[in-house]
This record gives structure tokens, sequence and C-alpha cells, in this order.
């Protein structure tokens, strides 16, 4: 395939999203959540986007990730503003620590870890019924 004078592979037109990169868009995100013996581990990789850049938030169950993106305005007064751009967010599963969430860039992906806490080895209680 030819655009704008470059020739393309196919294969690289099936592994990538060479359309909406050329375009000028950006590329998607690949998000990932497995579960370990003692903790899930959420792993991104946000192509373009440099770690110090990337921000996660908490809000009652749900774990958001984002970005954000500058632009250059000249009405402002320093001439930059930023804009947050979502990446993704997961549910966090009833057996995760939420204080204990922390977060690591390593080799060009993000992890998050989400140790259990207690409810992680099962809950069992039994309740009387009150007569009234």
């Amino acid at each position: 395939m030819r655009y704008g004078g470059l020739h393309i592979s196919k294969e690289l037109l099936l592994t990538t999203d060479v359309m909406n990169t050329l375009n000028g868009g950006i590329s998607s995100p690949d998000i990932r959540m497995t579960r370990e013996k003692d903790k899930y581990i959420l792993s991104a990789k946000v192509p373009g986007v440099k770690p110090n850049r990337m921000q996660i938030e908490i809000k009652n169950n749900r774990l958001f990730l984002f970005h954000h993106i500058s632009l250059r305005d000249d009405n402002l007064y320093d001439g930059i503003h930023s804009i947050p751009f979502h990446i993704g967010f997961v549910i966090i599963p009833f057996d995760v620590q939420i204080t204990a969430i922390k977060a690591v860039y390593e080799e060009g992906e993000l992890r998050v870890i989400m140790p259990f806490n207690e409810f992680s080895n099962g809950y069992y209680q039994r309740i009387q019924i009150e007569n009234n």
C-alpha cells in the first residue's frame, strides 16, 4: 500500500493502527488485568505518552487512567494549557486493599499493583433471623 509516497507493508498495516496514526491520531493503549497469588496487576502500554504525563485516580470503586495533552493558546498568560485525555478505567474488585494500591513504570509499561484484602480468601457469616 502507498500513503503519501510511502510504501507500507501489509504486515505493518495488520499490526498497527496506521491510518489513525498517519492522519494525526493516536495509537490505542493496550490495557490488561491479571490475577496473581496475592494481587491483581493492571498493565498498560500507552504509545507516545511519557510516564510523567500519566495520572491514576480512584473514585469509589473505579480506577481511572488518563494523561494530559498540552495545547498552545496565545490567549493564555503562559501560552500553554492542558486537557485530560481518558485512557481507560477498570472496576476495582471487592477483594483489593484500595489504600495499598501503587503504580510503577518500567520498561515502557505502567503497572498498577492492587494487593488483596481480607476478603480475598472468601468471607462467610451466618446471620440470625430475629423474630418480631
